[in-house]
């Protein structure tokens, strides 16, 4: 029996497939029996060995979900694959459980007469062993594999996230050369077959393939590409990497015969272009992408996507001053990777230039140590540390290793190794010192609020407005150019620096917004782009403060035999359309509407010294400002006389 036992086993070794085993046992056991094996459960297993399910009737799962061990049946209609001409009743019908994970998945069914029974019957047990021990070997070498796999793809996630890195970070003559290098590196890591990247033409604000790999560029040379129609429009709307199963709806991914990779490229909210990857290939030829491709594919193609603006500033300013230079070559993205230990493993050139740190002594080194003079930043991280998720910290304050004083965005990300166990924190950052540079050059061009409005507002550079309630206030130096003929241009242009400069700082202090310097007039707003609790309020304190800060510049004129100046202001309070009008390359931050040109009317209505408002300025006001009603006026444009109040400073 034993020896019997052992080539049985022998045979059952040289049989690789299951299915091919069952045949054999088939075989062996010879005529007068039947032999076969059903399976009830899905599992891994049963996928794995593509084996065929029974689903059980009520009847035959109460009859074997109690089953423990083998037994007898008569009852053949239970079993799900009875089948009349195929099993003939015979004297024994025996079942024999098979276990997969701790459950029973399915039976061995044996028929057979009594001699043969008693014949096999130890051959039966040791085969329901064998398939248990089969089953568990397969079990174990799917998780071994599944490990090793997963190692592997983590493995090519770092080191392909690490390559991205070091494109992205190197310097190229421009972005056309930087996506094709990083296009190349995309396309080896995935395997695919062809692939290409688009971005947005500023211009037209349609799409352009930027580089392409193994595809015909003249099947784009006519082809109009947009983001409201397509591919795109999918990628836009659902703002994720995708994987398309089913190419033929799109006119971009002709070429593609099995699917296709594509993940959006966004900046400020807005879709500036596309990743596209084709036809993975294999030994075998072409394969489909799978789950873990998207993954890996929508994880580089985010790193691309966030240095997609440092890309087009750095491009758009070649050749420029060496300042600007300097600004935009500063915003590449810093990278410090701390182990389970705290050890510093990695830095990046930025990191090294933000810190002042040198890499010979960092690597290694105890974050304590390496940030002792930024106790926040310490706190931060052992923060991430402790609670194992993302932080992130805009604008907070450190200290470089030469005493400067910077200020960065700062996010933290905890780091997993293969066995999803903490390994460590990424600090990513952006050094702000240039960007507030910037800012603060631009407010000299543009009111503060503006200026603010556009770096907090990621939409705010869109054309486009919407209706808001502001307080519009207009005001105009009284017979100035009569004045200016008097003197040489260099004494008139001296004379209104000197004069708007005063009056602006009236104007932010009150939390106005300069919309505009129409000659010697001012165009203020009050109410966008910040709301105030009462802009119109806001708008007539101003006026009046403007008119005791003239006094005080024609005194200092007075002194330097200078003209005396003159103003008179006009203020209304309304619904307007505010936003940027212009085009998508000179755009103009503005409101239009009635309520701007009645403003404009009571300016031209008001005599030297003289505020004129209108009655909805005047139902807003909380306090008594000393307005007097004036009666009714006549204005250009209006066919109703207009009321208002006139409050005169000087006389």
């Amino acid at each position: 029996m034993i020896a019997l036992k052992f080539n049985l086993e022998q045979e059952l070794k040289k049989h690789h497939s299951y299915s091919s085993k069952i045949e054999f046992l088939k075989f062996f056991f010879g005529e007068g029996t039947y032999f076969d094996t059903f399976f009830f459960t899905k599992n891994n297993l049963t996928k794995k060995l593509h084996l065929d399910l029974f689903p059980l009737s009520s009847e035959g799962q109460k009859l074997l979900e109690n089953a423990r061990g083998p037994f007898h049946l008569d009852a053949l209609e239970a079993l799900p694959f009875y089948d009349h001409e195929k099993v003939t009743l015979n004297p024994l019908n025996t079942l024999y459980p098979l276990h997969y994970g701790g459950k029973i998945i399915g039976y061995f069914f044996f028929s057979s007469n009594k001699e043969i029974f008693e014949k096999f019957n130890f051959d039966l047990f040791f085969l329901k062993q064998y398939f248990e021990k089969y089953f568990s070997d397969l079990y174990l070498q799917n998780r071994l594999n599944k490990k090793s796999n997963e190692l592997k793809f983590r493995n090519l996630e770092i080191e392909s996230l690490i390559n991205i890195t070091d494109i992205i970070h190197q310097d190229s003559e421009s972005i056309s050369t930087l996506l094709e290098e990083l296009l190349f590196s995309i396309i080896s890591v995935l395997d695919a077959s062809k692939g290409m990247i688009l971005v947005r033409d500023e211009n037209s604000g349609f799409f352009n393939v930027m580089t392409l790999f193994n595809i015909d560029e003249t099947k784009f040379n006519k082809k109009i590409i947009r983001e409201t129609k397509g591919l795109l429009k999918e990628i836009n709307t659902k703002e994720k990497s995708l994987l398309i199963k089913n190419t033929e709806p799109y006119s971009l991914l002709d070429c593609a015969e099995l699917n296709a990779l594509v993940s959006p490229i966004f900046s400020r909210n807005k879709l500036e272009g596309a990743i596209i990857l084709m036809d993975k290939e294999s030994r075998t030829g072409f394969v489909p992408f799978s789950s873990n491709d998207l993954r890996l594919f929508d994880s580089l193609c985010k790193k691309i996507s966030l240095a997609f603006d440092n890309w087009k500033l750095i491009d758009s300013l070649k050749g420029s001053q060496k300042l600007v230079d300097s600004i935009m070559s500063s915003i590449t993205t810093g990278l410090i990777k701390i182990n389970v230990f705290g050890e510093v493993e990695y830095l990046n050139d930025s990191a090294i230039k933000t810190f002042d740190l040198p890499k010979e002594g960092t690597i290694g080194n105890h974050y304590l140590i390496i940030f002792e003079n930024n106790p926040s930043l310490i706190e931060l991280i052992e923060t991430s540390e402790h609670k194992n998720e993302d932080i992130y910290e805009d604008d907070i304050e450190i200290e470089n290793s030469s005493g400067s004083k910077l200020h960065i965005n700062l996010t933290l990300s905890p780091v997993y190794d293969q066995n999803k166990q903490h390994a460590g924190v990424v600090l990513s950052f952006e050094d702000l010192s240039d960007i507030n540079k910037v800012k603060s050059t631009f407010k000299k061009y543009v009111s503060e609020n503006i200026v603010d409005e556009i770096f907090n507002n990621e939409t705010s550079l869109e054309l486009g407005g919407s209706q808001k309630e502001v307080s519009v206030m207009f005001c105009d130096i009284r017979g100035f150019t009569a004045m200016s003929e008097k003197m040489t241009p260099s004494e008139v242009v001296s004379l209104l620096n000197r004069y708007f400069q005063a009056m602006i700082d009236i104007v932010f202090k009150h939390s106005g917004t300069l919309d505009k310097i129409i000659g010697d007039e001012l165009m203020v707003l009050f109410g966008v782009p910040l709301k105030g609790e009462n802009d119109a309020k806001n708008a007539v304190e101003c006026a009046i403060e403007m008119f005791d800060a003239l006094e005080e510049f024609n005194q200092k004129m007075s002194i330097e035999n200078l003209p005396t100046l003159n103003i008179g202001i006009g203020i209304n309070h309304g619904k307007v359309v505010s936003g940027n009008i212009g085009s998508e390359k000179q755009m103009n931050y503005t409101v239009i509407g009635d309520p701007v040109n009645l403003a404009a009317r009571l300016c031209s209505h008001a005599s030297p010294g003289e505020i004129v408002i209108s009655e909805t300025v005047f139902e807003n006001l909380e306090i008594d400002y000393k307005f007097i009603k004036h009666d009714p006026i006549f204005v250009k444009g209006k066919s109703q006389q207009i009321q208002n109040w006139i409050l005169k400073i000087k006389s």
